[in-house]
């Protein structure tokens, strides 16, 4: 046998022999993560898509504050219509990450960017009347977030798009 010291080098020499003889990956099959493409962007929506899409994205809101506005115009007790604001809160909350998550055509989206800046302050009062304790700060939540309502910034997006503004009644 050989001295230790002359085995060593030999040791090394079949530890890395077999090392190399392990699994192997074929990376030449994969491209480099910096050439792998990334998604590409949502294309914006067609004219005729993006009026669709805004209807759709805000009837539900519409029609939860008309529900709100009819309780109160009917004397509803204000718990009922403390439940209708927390609704109200729900479908704004709903309807503002859908309409900015919506690749709009560019004519729309700096409309629609004013109108999320309008539902952004809203949205803070409906939540806070959807939690009020008392008539007087449920009214005085959705009357703050009435002075918020977005009308002129909605009415700009319904311009862009094609489709009749809101008439005040």
């Amino acid at each position: 046998m050989g001295s230790p010291v002359r085995r060593w080098p030999a040791a090394l020499a079949l530890v890395l022999l077999l090392a190399g003889c392990g699994e192997s990956v074929d990376r030449t099959l994969q491209p480099p993560v910096w050439q792998t493409p990334s998604p590409t962007a949502p294309a914006p929506l067609s004219p005729k898509e993006a009026k669709g899409r805004y209807l759709a994205i805000v009837a539900p809101y519409n029609t939860a504050l008309e529900a709100l506005e009819e309780a109160l115009k009917a004397g509803k007790p204000w718990r009922t219509c403390r439940d209708l604001a927390r609704t109200v809160a729900v479908t704004s909350a709903t309807h503002a990450e859908q309409l900015r998550t919506t690749v709009w055509p560019a004519a729309v989206q700096a409309p629609v960017t004013a109108l999320l800046k309008e539902n952004d302050v809203a949205l803070r009062h409906w939540k806070l009347a959807a939690e009020t304790t008392s008539a007087e700060a449920l009214m005085r939540e959705i009357r703050a977030a009435a002075a918020h309502d977005g009308g002129e910034q909605a009415n700009k997006v319904r311009a862009t798009l094609g489709l009749p503004v809101y008439q005040e009644s």
